[in-house]
């Protein structure tokens, strides 16, 4: 998991919040994602500014948990978005490109 790195929605990727529950769909799958309220908060961290760390450490303090548990939630939910193709992590390289 690359902490570091700020991530960003996959260029493939539709979202929309929709009465408070994110909405994924992948276009290359079809694959439809409904996120709960913690997913959907992450969802909406995940802006192409914020790194993984950074969001886990939002999350810790808005839902008022440790950053230990916060850090693992986020990653097992990152891991998911990850293997569904929906997010990416941008790196300096890739910025320094464009």
């Amino acid at each position: 998991m690359d902490w570091t790195s700020p991530i960003v929605a996959h260029d493939q990727v539709a979202a929309r919040v929709v009465d408070g529950a994110a909405v994924i769909v992948t276009a290359d799958a079809g694959d439809v994602m409904v996120l709960n309220q913690v997913g959907t908060r992450i969802w909406e961290l995940i802006d192409g500014a914020r790194s993984a760390d950074h969001i886990a450490q939002v999350i810790a303090r808005e839902y008022a948990v440790s950053d230990a548990h916060a850090r693992d939630d986020v990653a097992e939910f990152l891991q998911k978005l990850i293997a569904a193709h929906a997010i990416v992590f941008r790196s300096a390289a890739s910025d320094s490109s464009k």
